[in-house]
């Protein structure tokens, strides 16, 4: 996918377009404002969450990270809006590597998932098809992740839909 920084650079991004289906379960207690509910093996779930599982279950460690109302890393359903309670630490190094990026950004936006399998590091930004885009802060972010070495591979744009086509 290719994107138009602010810096007037152009970078092309890996995409990826999977499908993941709307939960037909009991309402779950927080949705986010209405964030769209997903089903993953069962379990009520937002896209960032079936982002983060399905990379872990493939050797990745991570967090979502979810920057509003202040920086938390997520790794469960959030209950309420808060997120202290599902709040959870991550390696030094790995926190090091994301303020880095946000003081070069000049923003605190970010991908919402944050992946490493020892030293290797990757970004997914979850966006429904049709609904979603990046936004002026995301673009910002990527901009500061390149200026600190990363690589366009290691940003991907996960574009999910919840109707099979």
């Amino acid at each position: 996918m290719e994107i138009a920084l602010p810096n007037g650079a152009k970078v092309s991004l890996p995409l990826c377009h999977p499908y993941f289906p709307l939960w037909d379960g009991p309402t779950v207690s927080f949705d986010y404002g209405k964030k769209p509910v997903l089903d993953y093996n069962g379990e009520a779930c937002f896209a960032e969450l079936i982002i983060l599982r399905l990379l872990c279950e493939h050797g990745w460690e991570g967090v979502w990270v979810e920057t509003y109302g202040g920086t938390h890393y997520l790794r469960t359903m959030p209950t309420e809006w808060a997120l202290k309670s599902e709040h959870v630490a991550i390696p030094e190094d790995k926190e090091e590597l994301l303020r880095k990026i946000w003081n070069i950004a000049k923003t605190t936006s970010c991908f919402d998932v944050f992946v490493w399998h020892g030293d290797q590091v990757l970004f997914c930004e979850a966006k429904r098809v049709g609904k979603d885009s990046l936004t002026k802060a995301q673009l910002r972010f990527i901009e500061g992740a390149l200026a600190c070495g990363m690589v366009p591979e290691q940003l991907l744009i996960v574009e999910w839909t919840d109707t099979r086509e």
